[in-house]
């Protein structure tokens, strides 16, 4: 099968990116028995504002148009913030199979972002992914979550929901962890809807009870909880930066337990890395997790709830049954079934 695999950026692996990873992953297990073009922009990731925006569509547009024009069996747009791309490669031919992956409309939920230039970000990316939906035969959802959103927004005709996975790396023996401190654990993004902050206001409800916090990330809220941290004292808490992707593995397995309070996530990988790694992983009790990701989590309704699973973890660790099974569970989403599943939607296309 021939496939034009089309995002923003060349895929690539430790862009700290879920999607970047998505389609990384995607095109190597694709071309072991298929040929994949990747179709792109530019090289690397630059800075994720409105005018980087426009120049990488703008620039990608043409692209596509041109590979449009080439013959391939599958057009798959792997990213749905790039979406008018299937309006171009739809204009370039009209008989070409395009699919769309979407992994998340956080662009439309309310109060996830902040500031005048992302709300203007947020309008390109909605008409993106209405062009998508409207000149694409086919649409992958990466959990139920994704296309239980969708829906609120969009008719939706043939479509899928197809999981996204973690590399095989995540699922090697664990080793016995040491820490004299229990500690506590966080990678992901500052951004605002990752509503890191939550996970501050525990550790600071924390103080004095002898627990850790290291905390990786980079993003649009780093100097405010910068100076979160220097305001309440938090010598209990580290700030990382970023977590490179050859060390994931050793620095999950340096936590005791792992916290992510998202607001809202289409799939979040970071929660099935940290169970495959054996830990327990506490999110927001109101944050919007996919079904099949947030099953075996640790739900907190606020900072104090947050607190006390934190306490109680440290006090009576974690339940081996629980453990076992969650850890089983997070070590069946692997790319391999990811990229078996999407073979038998290119195939379910070309067949009509």
């Amino acid at each position: 099968m021939n496939i034009a695999m089309i995002n923003s950026i060349k895929p690539m692996r430790g862009s700290g990116d879920g999607i970047s990873e998505y389609s990384y992953q995607l095109y190597l297990q694709l071309k072991k028995e298929n040929t994949v073009k990747e179709v792109y922009a530019i090289d690397r990731a630059r800075k994720n504002d409105i005018i980087g925006l426009i120049r990488v569509n703008t620039k990608l547009s043409s692209i596509a148009v041109a590979a449009g024009k080439e013959s391939h069996d599958i057009f798959h747009i792997t990213n749905q913030e790039v979406g008018f791309a299937a309006n171009d490669v739809r204009t370039a031919n009209p008989e070409n199979n395009i699919i769309t992956t979407i992994h998340d409309v956080s662009r439309f939920e309310r109060n996830l972002h902040k500031g005048a230039l992302q709300k203007a970000f947020n309008e390109i990316v909605k008409r993106s992914i209405k062009t998508a939906i409207k000149n694409s035969d086919f649409l992958i959802f990466d959990s139920s979550l994704t296309k239980q959103e969708t829906l609120k927004h969009f008719r939706i005709n043939r479509s899928a929901v197809i999981n996204i996975g973690i590399s095989s790396e995540f699922s090697r023996n664990i080793s016995g962890r040491r820490n004299s401190i229990f500690t506590v654990g966080y990678i992901g993004s500052f951004a605002h809807h990752k509503n890191v902050g939550m996970l501050f206001n525990a550790a600071k409800l924390s103080k004095g009870r002898k627990t850790n916090f290291i905390i990786y990330g980079e993003g649009t809220e780093r100097k405010n909880l910068e100076r979160f941290k220097i305001k309440n004292g938090l010598e209990n808490l580290r700030m990382m930066g970023f977590a490179p992707e050859s060390r994931k593995v050793s620095i999950y397995d340096s936590f005791d337990a792992f916290v992510f309070p998202s607001l809202y996530e289409g799939f979040g990988i970071p929660i099935i890395e940290a169970q495959a790694r054996g830990l327990p992983v506490i999110i927001y009790k109101n944050g919007k997790i996919p079904k099949e990701v947030r099953k075996y989590c640790l739900e907190a309704d606020n900072e104090e709830h947050m607190a006390q699973i934190i306490e109680s973890l440290k006090k009576n660790g974690y339940n081996e049954r629980i453990r076992k099974k969650a850890t089983e569970y997070a070590r069946s989403f692997t790319w391999e079934k990811c990229a078996k599943e999407t073979l038998k939607v290119y195939n379910n296309v070309l067949n009509g």
